[in-house]
């Protein structure tokens, strides 16, 4: 098909088997999401799950991209933030879900950041016992990390992510055009990322960031086209040979051990005090202190790592002296409560050097 054609070349694919699903990226290719969904799944009705700041962008863009290919699509938008990766939420979407009579066989579209993917994949994993499911993130740390892989879910009281499951959706469309829009804080969420990746698994990515850091920050389509193009390529390749987490991929959660305590404990009105990718800068560089006390890094290639991520205007260290209510031992329970943690044993990922790593318990 010509649309298949035309994308071919920004195409990186995830090999599951029969769960296999290309990951379109692109700039200004928005438009071509029709086409692109009736080549996939040839279905003609859809409903785009989106949040109160996104929708109002992109979702009419992309509600035409569905009508010009002949799809009938419906919206259902929520509010913006984490806040809505509640069962309360889900449920509503449920009712409108039934509302707009979607059936098995229809697509339930996530667009937005990685909370609406979680929200929306998880909908499709368990609405009717499973729907088709399509991805299309508009924030830079879901291009690079929460849309590929196929986790979902909403959270829990006790815990961030702990409801949830294992979805793969048909096809990721990722336009890094929409990246422009992005406020600057929530590029440097995505850019923690990055520098994951380039740390446990290429070293040579991570020297391109380092020596690209100016475009990078500057949003540059071509350069972002790029960088997103080598962190699905590191992620895809992590999932392919491990989709549930069961070995290899347990590598991915690098800085999230620490990050996600840092993540939940510090609170501001109510709310996280630190966005998900701030708090993975603080768990990795945490994790980085901890391989240099075990002499897997060296002071260098601690202070390389330091210096790209505060180049990409990301915090090193928690505000305790802000937060007096956040003690070293409410982190330490914290971390104890991650759903990560194996036979009563927590679980770190540390570097060994740049571009390596070693899980360690």
């Amino acid at each position: 098909m010509k649309i298949y054609e035309e994308l071919q070349s920004n195409i990186v694919p995830v090999d599951l088997g029969d769960r296999s699903y290309p990951i379109y990226i692109g700039c200004n290719i928005i438009d071509k999401l029709g086409e692109c969904l009736a080549f996939h799944l040839g279905r003609k009705k859809a409903v785009i799950i989106t949040d109160s700041n996104v929708g109002e962008l992109y979702a009419q863009q992309v509600k035409q991209s569905l009508e010009a290919a002949e799809i009938q699509a419906g919206v259902i938008e929520v509010e913006a933030g984490e806040q809505s990766k509640d069962k309360e939420v889900l449920f509503k979407i449920y009712d409108e879900l039934f509302d707009l009579e979607i059936e098995r066989s229809d697509t339930i579209i996530a667009l937005g950041g990685g909370v609406i993917g979680d929200l929306a994949g998880y909908a499709a994993a368990s609405f009717k016992r499973g729907t088709k499911f399509v991805q299309i993130p508009t924030s830079l740390l879901a291009m690079v990390d929460s849309s590929v892989g196929g986790k979902t879910g909403i959270n829990h009281p006790r815990g961030k992510n702990m409801i949830g499951a294992f979805n793969q959706p048909s096809f990721v469309f990722a336009d890094v055009n929409v990246l422009q829009t992005l406020p600057g804080r929530e590029l440097s969420c995505g850019l923690a990322e990055s520098v994951k990746h380039g740390v446990i698994r290429n070293l040579e990515f991570f020297e391109w960031m380092e020596a690209n850091h100016e475009t990078i920050v500057k949003c540059e389509p071509e350069t972002m086209a790029q960088l997103v193009g080598e962190n699905v390529k590191v992620k895809a390749g992590v999932v392919a040979q491990d989709e549930k987490e069961g070995g290899l991929r347990q590598i991915l959660n690098y800085g999230h051990t620490y990050g996600h305590a840092v993540e939940v404990l510090f609170k501001e009105d109510g709310h996280n005090r630190y966005h998900h990718g701030e708090a993975v800068s603080i768990g990795i560089e945490y994790a980085n202190k901890l391989a240099l006390q075990k002499e897997m890094i060296t002071e260098e290639e601690l202070a390389r790592i330091s210096e790209l991520m505060v180049k990409f205007n990301l915090p090193l260290e928690a505000d305790f002296a802000g937060h007096p209510e956040v003690t070293a031992d409410k982190i330490d329970e914290a971390i104890k409560h991650d759903k990560k943690v194996k036979d009563g044993k927590v679980v770190f990922i540390l570097p060994k050097g740049i571009g390596d790593c070693e899980i360690v318990c």
